[in-house]
């Protein structure tokens, strides 16, 4: 199996056992108060008739980071519904087989 295969396997069983869903959600809180600090920002610099490099710089990262946790919370949403799909007797017998790099 090759390293990708496994780091998605893993992540998969982290969602499914682990506490892979609550860091998504811790995650996705802490993109939200990145976008509201680069928000401020953005907001302060345009009042102040800042440099406009800093507010397209900061623009442009608030908006990755609306992104990121738009799709974070997606994926979090969609995961009940994904995991019934999931061979999940194979996804831990393809883990328990480390003989099969490839």
């Amino acid at each position: 199996m090759n390293t990708e295969t496994r780091l998605l396997l893993k992540r998969w069983q982290a969602l499914e056992k682990g506490d892979g869903l609550r860091r998504a959600g811790s995650t996705a809180r802490a993109l939200w108060l990145v976008g509201l600090v680069l928000f401020l920002f953005v907001a302060l610099a345009v009042v102040y008739s800042l440099h406009p490099a800093y507010v397209a710089v900061a623009a442009a990262l608030m908006g990755w980071t609306i992104a990121e946790r738009n799709a974070l919370r997606t994926r979090a949403a969609q995961w009940p519904t994904f995991a019934k799909y999931v061979d999940w007797e194979r996804v831990k017998r393809d883990l328990g087989d480390d003989t099969s790099d490839s």
